[in-house]
């Protein structure tokens, strides 16, 4: 172990709630996210917004050196979500050919660390209490000696930020994609001022279902699956469907391992309870840094149900959140997507299940009172 965390990270703001702001950094593109949308997102009760960011996207690329020639866009998008009082994670989000050959290749492992000591540079007078740093999203690392490997390069990474940036709180993570079990076998740094991320999307059958990404998938059949209830209960009551281009065998031993797990708020908080034991043993700060479904042909009673006890949780333990997504194909405005359309407004079901709705009533009487 290299060192045992006895206090939680001082110098980064509550990040309690928020709200991940996809493709507007990424390969993907979209359009920006506007100042005017960004205050609605502060006045609906997010305190922070994630912003992924694929560095190859804004210009990075080892051969050519550590600057990212696209840090104005990235910038602009920091100050505006500061300007509307949101605090910010940056998320540097390599897609899944980078992380490759960041694992497999030391002129790109490097070179990563490398593009991270000049981008901590540039970000050195940002607000410590206000701008955190996420080193390296969902990272893969399987295998036998991953655990060692990760954890060995994660060290490097930690180390070379430090150097530029010793009082800006930086977020970390296990590897197997920075899933819970990943963390969990992580032994934390020895530095009092990191944040231990994790992403939850299980049972993939439900979150997943449908997704043409996931079509094809070793290791679910959601990307092949419609109408997926939640709790699981209700699947029951009302049988989803399978649209026959996968195993019909393997479908329904997926389907049916939903049924007998029983998946609702006791099953999540179950499978959570070595992170839980995992935190209070290190005294590391957690923060839940995805979670979401999809949106496309979901039961929405149901999408919001599982959003609602997963935020829940999150929140007995006393773990902030940042929900996957604003407005793409897991959004919770009424014109989510992924074509670019108009993104609407925030829907009411998604702020309540966020615990949100709250906050916004309990506005609305402070004016009423005032008056």
């Amino acid at each position: 172990m290299v060192g045992l965390m006895i206090a939680t990270a001082t110098n980064a703001q509550s990040l309690q709630r928020g709200v991940n702001l996809s493709r507007w950094l990424e390969a993907s593109g979209g359009p920006p996210v506007t100042a005017q949308e960004l205050r609605k997102l502060h006045e609906a009760g997010f305190d922070h917004v994630r912003l992924p960011v694929d560095p190859v996207a804004l210009g990075w690329a080892p051969q050519r050196g550590p600057q990212l020639s696209g840090l104005a866009r990235l910038r602009s998008a920091v100050d505006a979500a500061l300007e509307a009082r949101l605090d910010v994670i940056v998320d540097l989000h390599p897609n899944e050919q980078t992380k490759q050959a960041i694992e497999a290749e030391s002129q790109w492992s490097d070179g990563y660390i490398a593009m991270w000591r000049t981008l901590a540079g540039e970000f050195k007078r940002t607000p410590t209490k206000r701008v955190v740093f996420e080193l390296f999203n969902e990272p893969g690392y399987y295998g036998i000696a991953g655990g060692y490997l990760w954890s060995r390069y994660q060290q490097r990474l930690v180390g070379a930020v430090r150097e530029v940036l010793p009082a800006h709180a930086l977020i970390v993570s296990g590897r197997k994609g920075g899933s819970l079990e990943g963390l969990v076998e992580l032994d934390p740094l020895d530095d009092p001022n990191l944040i231990y991320s994790f992403h939850y999307y299980l049972p993939y059958i439900f979150t997943h279902q449908g997704a043409s990404w996931m079509q094809g998938d070793r290791w679910t059949t959601a990307g092949h699956w419609r109408g997926v209830r939640y709790p699981a209960l209700q699947a029951r009551l009302k049988l989803p469907r399978s649209d026959g281009k996968v195993a019909a065998e393997r479908a329904t031993d997926e389907l049916a391992e939903y049924f007998r797990s029983g998946w609702n708020r006791r099953r999540i908080a179950a499978q959570w309870r070595p992170l839980t034991a995992w935190a209070r043993e290190h005294g590391v700060r957690v923060h839940c840094g995805e979670f979401g479904v999809i949106r496309d042909g979901v039961d929405p009673a149901s999408r919001y149900a599982w959003i609602g006890d997963v935020r829940a949780l999150a929140e007995s333990n006393g773990w902030g959140w940042s929900l996957w997504n604003y407005a793409d194909d897991f959004g919770i405005a009424s014109g989510s997507n992924t074509e670019g359309r108009e993104r609407g407004e925030l829907e009411a079901p998604a702020l309540r299940a966020l615990g949100l709705g709250r906050l916004e009533q309990g506005r609305l009487e402070q004016g009423r009172r005032a008056r």
